[in-house]
């Protein structure tokens, strides 16, 4: 099964929003390293970040271009890279493109027959560029990737769920799906729980649960037959934190 990640955390623009929000992207290059040698230049990070106001250290970044003093990521060591983007408060809510780079161009992420190019977490841009996507956030977000791949390198979700403290095995399936998913999940409190879903310009469809729920192992169906084809927005709540990502109809 595929998987497109979309990871958000309310990302529907509301009164009071901060005038920037900073999204730290992390890979694990520690797979990709054993075959490949990581350039002098270390790792770096490729996208349109100029066309959302992206900055480091507030220093303007540049579309595309890996190369870029601003685009370097930081070696934290055990194969971790990072960079931290501010983004202003206009670019929230849009759909940042993005790769990571050995170097440069040449040697980047979505050229293998790997998850994020054979119909992974990438979107093809019609010219076989497989590229990384992100919805600008609300609030500040750290997104941890395995090099090349739709998940962390030990298979666990990329983000989102660490920062909801009272779920554990949480999944989605099948996504995409042609009528229905299942959303799977055991609560570890009571807490109210609830699931909505968007479409992308961030008006709500449906709500599929809003009710207070015991500790336990929990399965929601839900019925999208009636829904046209394309991509949606689920965000998943517990209490006041909560998790955002992609749910495809086919």
């Amino acid at each position: 099964m595929r998987k497109i990640y979309f990871s958000i955390f309310s990302f529907l623009l509301v009164a009071g929003l901060s005038a920037q929000v900073n999204v730290t992207y992390k890979v694990d290059v520690t797979n990709y390293a054993m075959g490949n040698d990581i350039n002098a230049n270390g790792i770096r990070v490729g996208g349109n970040f100029a066309t959302y106001g992206g900055t480091t250290g507030g220093n303007a970044m540049a579309d595309w271009t890996p190369t870029d003093a601003n685009s370097a990521m930081t070696d934290e060591g055990n194969g971790i890279w990072s960079i931290t983007v501010e983004y202003p408060q206009s670019s929230i809510g849009s759909e940042q493109l993005y790769k990571f780079v050995n170097g440069d161009w040449g040697t980047n992420e979505g050229t293998d027959t790997t998850l994020i190019a054979d119909g992974g977490c990438g979107l093809d841009d019609g010219a076989g560029n497989i590229n990384r996507t992100l919805v600008i956030p609300q609030t500040d977000l750290t997104l941890l990737f395995c090099w090349d791949d739709c998940v962390q390198c030990d298979g666990s979700e990329p983000t989102g769920l660490g920062e909801i403290s009272d779920i554990s095995d949480f999944s989605v399936a099948p996504n995409p799906t042609i009528n229905q998913t299942r959303f799977n999940y055991t609560l570890d409190a009571n807490a109210r729980v609830s699931i909505q879903l968007f479409n992308l310009v961030g008006q709500e469809i449906t709500t599929v649960l809003n009710s207070t729920q015991a500790p336990g192992n929990y399965n929601v169906d839900f019925d999208m037959s009636e829904l046209e084809s394309g991509i949606y927005i689920y965000q998943f709540r517990v209490g006041n934190q909560s998790f955002s990502a992609k749910l495809i109809k086919q």
